[in-house]
């Protein structure tokens, strides 16, 4: 049965329901407490800075982006989900009609969100990461201005999906040598927005195979990772990312499954899984989606790509 009016969290005053699937249907409780997480689950009354994970043993495990993660940091071994998480957080901001800026060395991670511009930026190579990394660093920076001054408004919620972080970092460390010695470069954007981006509703998400400061992510940096998920971690990367969270904890061997460190705490979860074959769909069918489409074009439909023109409802 098809029952997906809304992915993630609800925009603000909304009333309705959410429902998800989890990453490793349909034995979603095996390992997990003794919990039985049906197939599907539904939620209601998350607020419009909310992102959900999965399924804990004490119920859903959330990130507020405003009030207690600014950053999520997502570490796994090749092949263990990385993607499919970074999919259902962008479909949930996105339907929320947030802008996702999508940073893929790998070309090929998230084909879905492809058609989905203007609210979706994709950058594929190093040099157009390293380019869209020094913008949101220049927009960073006009957003401070205009809280400074008071006057006009931030504009919406940037989530940026940074896959292969580490593979990245390294990369976009030899391009600013090359093409920005002493200017501002993409590693300088980079810093800025994990520490300054909070305020100005910028948001990283970031996706290693062993997030390290060799590959860039020095400790300062990941201390502005108020949550971080851990798949298949090793006692070497739980020492370095979650050693706040207690000692070393591996989840059960269940496909999507988790823990997620944050506030001290780590919480086994049950990921939540988005088809890649309905993602596109659902951020053209949401209406926020559609609205900030067509004001990022200045409300003029035949300016947007032919996939949304069929959409647009209001």
């Amino acid at each position: 049965m098809w029952a997906w009016p809304w992915v993630g969290p609800l925009p603000a005053g909304r009333q309705g329901v959410d429902t998800v699937d989890f990453m490793n249907r349909p034995n979603a409780y095996t390992g997990l407490g003794g919990l039985e997480i049906p197939e599907v689950v539904t939620y209601s009354g998350t607020t419009g800075s909310e992102v959900i994970l999965g399924e804990g043993t004490q119920g859903p495990v959330t990130v507020d982006l405003d009030a207690e993660s600014p950053h999520i940091l997502v570490n796994a071994p090749t092949g263990k989900g990385k993607s499919t998480i970074a999919r259902s957080i962008a479909v949930q901001r996105l339907t929320l009609g947030d802008l996702v800026v999508v940073l893929d060395r790998k070309m090929h991670s998230h084909m879905w969100a492809r058609p989905l511009a203007p609210v979706v930026h994709y950058a594929d190579t190093t040099e157009q990461i390293g380019s869209s990394l020094v913008n949101l660093g220049y927009e960073l920076q006009r957003r401070n201005q205009v809280i400074k001054s008071g006057e006009g408004l931030i504009g919406p919620r940037i989530v940026v999906v940074f896959e292969e972080t580490n593979a990245t970092l390294t990369a976009l460390k030899v391009l600013d040598k090359r093409n920005t010695p002493g200017g501002y470069g993409a590693l300088d954007a980079f810093s800025d927005l994990m520490f300054m981006g909070r305020a100005v509703q910028i948001h990283v998400v970031a996706f290693a195979q062993l997030a390290s400061y060799r590959s860039g992510l020095t400790a300062d940096l990941l201390e502005n990772f108020g949550t971080k998920a851990l798949i298949g971690s090793s006692p070497q990367a739980w020492k370095w990312l979650a050693a706040d969270c207690g000692p070393h904890r591996t989840p059960s061997e269940v496909r999507g499954r988790a823990m997620v460190c944050a506030s001290g705490k780590a919480r086994e979860t049950q990921l939540m899984l988005l088809p890649e074959e309905d993602a596109t769909e659902l951020v053209l069918a949401a209406i926020p989606a559609q609205r900030r489409a067509r004001q990022l074009v200045g409300g003029n439909r035949n300016a947007l790509p032919v996939v949304w023109q069929g959409r647009l409802t209001r």
